[in-house]
């Protein structure tokens, strides 16, 4: 009879994502609003998986770490994007998904979004797009739901003191 062994890293990463792959690629398409974008997202973020295998000390925190990092992958694309005068899916941030903003209206919101760091802007993203509860959000992201808290307080007040035209 033989034992039993273990699988190997890349049998692993391959068993994520065919678990995880198709809500890793929604969150990418979600935040990227191109599919193909989406896609290369996807792949980039399980290559990142298969290097840095050791930050998953147990299936229980796979979710939450794929998920922090497709959401700060997909986000300095989009800043990347930016930097270099590429359009980076101007409607990624409709925070009204059933009343789509306005262009303005959203070239406004990427504007203030991007005055914060990308933790911020994963929980802002978070909670105010993909309606994410706190609890949920901070699993996710691998930070203290106090931490969201904090962080989606600050966003906003600093959010509205911009958009009052003052800065904080």
């Amino acid at each position: 009879m033989q034992e039993a062994r273990a699988p190997t890293h890349e049998e692993r990463v391959v068993r994520l994502y065919r678990e995880y792959g198709p809500a890793v690629y929604r969150r990418c398409l979600r935040l990227l609003r191109d599919s193909e974008a989406a896609r290369d997202a996807t792949q980039e973020v399980f290559v990142k998986l298969l290097r840095d295998m050791g930050k998953l000390a147990s299936r229980d925190t796979a979710l939450p770490w794929i998920y922090r990092v497709a959401t700060n992958h997909c986000l300095n694309v989009r800043r990347d994007a930016r930097r270099h005068g590429e359009r980076a899916g101007d409607d990624a941030l409709d925070l009204a998904p059933a009343a789509p903003m306005p262009y303005p209206e959203r070239r406004l919101a990427r504007e203030v979004l991007a005055r914060f760091d990308s933790q911020t802007q994963a929980v802002a993203v978070g909670v105010l797009v993909d309606g994410m509860e706190h609890e949920e959000l901070a699993a996710a992201l691998g930070i203290s739901r106090r931490t969201v808290h904090r962080k989606l307080t600050r966003f906003l007040d600093r959010a509205r003191a911009l958009l009052a035209g003052g800065e904080p």
